[in-house]
């Protein structure tokens, strides 16, 4: 059975800041790294758990699980009842995790 993908507004907002910040210094690789990500997001669809948990999950009450592509990680929820995948965010692999603490002082 196929899952439905919902891509949240917070996610499309990394999404199009990812993406900028791509254009500006790639301009042909933004638009290749696009189509790519997305082509991973759609393959959520099928088989969601085949993917681990994001390293977020001590943060977070529910199941959160994460799909590395490229420098980025795309961190979603599945909704079993409703067969819904919810992409939450996509974030640079090299960034604090959501809800983890800063350093700061």
């Amino acid at each position: 059975m196929k899952y439905a993908v919902i891509v949240t507004p917070e996610a499309q907002s990394n999404i199009s800041a990812a993406y900028d910040y791509i254009a500006e210094r790639s301009p042909r690789n933004a638009g290749k790294w696009l189509r790519g990500l997305y082509k991973q997001i759609d393959g959520l669809e099928a088989f969601p758990r085949r993917f681990g948990d994001a390293r977020e999950q001590s943060h977070f009450p529910n199941e959160i699980r994460q799909l590395v592509y490229k420098s980025h990680r795309i961190i979603f929820t599945i909704d079993e009842p409703t067969k819904t995948v919810h992409v939450v965010y996509v974030r640079h692999g090299k960034r604090r995790g959501v809800g983890e603490p800063t350093d700061d002082i």
